[in-house]
């Protein structure tokens, strides 16, 4: 259609993307450099062919190898598929982006950070992750930072959405627990900063109009423990089964890979200087009640 503006995407058929593409579809004609459109975003060709016949000025790259404990099994192995996605496909990316002067927006992640620390972290602070999944998103993060200088970084933080077949996100791995009375031990010493999807969508859009550069926490405004958060959706939707408290400090004896004890994420900056507020965890899930 004539009135819609060209958008590049990868990963437009993820959890996101594709949340991305139903509150946006109206407004964009989408180019996918995605794999369900046969484009590899570690084939430099494939991206570069896609981008440069591309009418669309922005990037909007979401495509990422996010399973966490999967990544853990291929530490320090550059030939996996976790750093072949988030390092090399970011670095196809950014080049493409470079080299037909597009506007880059890339997703990033609150794994950049060790959660050694009890305040919130904020967009100045330097990243330390402890596994290969949040390591391998710093590598990509450099690799955006070093390209060229028309990019902002978004780093995300527990994404969640009423509905998604394809990927179960945190909040609706709980809410089919509670409904099957089935809901494992929930930590409380373990604090996360969920963030409502449709929110991160409302930020993507206004990234598109205003073209922000730099590096912004798009996250959610509360910071909950899982034992919390299991109580509020267990309350909130009405939901039968029994929320068990647990311990991370017990978990992690047995563990397989390290965990981030507290990722509290502060938004200040997206909502003091773009004027864009977050949901908390409680106004999010009142939405979401009425979706699903």
């Amino acid at each position: 259609m004539a009135d819609k503006t060209q958008l590049i995407v990868t990963g437009l058929s993820g959890m996101v993307g594709s949340r991305f593409a139903d509150l946006y579809g109206h407004k964009y004609e989408f180019d996918n450099l995605d794999l369900t459109n046969h484009i590899d975003i570690t084939d430099p060709k494939a991206v570069n062919a896609a981008v440069k016949a591309s009418s669309g000025d922005i990037i909007l790259h979401l495509a990422a190898y996010t399973d966490v404990n999967k990544a853990n099994d291929q530490a320090g192995d550059k030939k996996g598929a976790c750093y072949q996605v988030n390092v090399v496909g970011t670095k196809n990316v950014a080049a493409a982006a470079k080299k037909y002067h597009k506007y880059l927006i890339h997703i990033s992640t609150d794994f950049v950070f060790s959660g050694n620390r009890n305040k919130p972290y904020n967009e100045d602070m330097p990243t330390d992750p402890i596994e290969w999944y949040g390591q391998t998103k710093v590598m990509a993060e450099d690799v955006v930072k070093k390209t060229f200088d028309n990019w902002a970084i978004v780093r995300i933080s527990f994404p969640f959405r009423a509905q998604f077949p394809g990927k179960p996100d945190l909040v609706r791995k709980i809410i089919a627990g509670l409904q099957q009375d089935s809901l494992p031990p929930m930590f409380t010493d373990h604090t996360i900063t969920p963030t409502f999807i449709d929110d991160l969508c409302k930020v993507f859009f206004m990234f598109t109009l205003k073209r922000p550069k730099g590096i912004w926490h798009a996250t959610g405004s509360s910071f909950v423990t899982d034992f919390e958060l299991a109580e509020l959706i267990k309350s909130t939707l009405n939901l039968p089964g029994t929320v068990k408290a647990g311990s991370l400090e017990e978990f992690l004896k047995t563990a397989k890979r390290p965990y981030q004890r507290n990722l509290k994420m502060s938004n200040a900056k997206l909502q003091t200087e773009l004027g864009n507020p977050m949901l908390d965890v409680s106004s999010a899930l009142q939405i979401m009640k009425t979706q699903m």
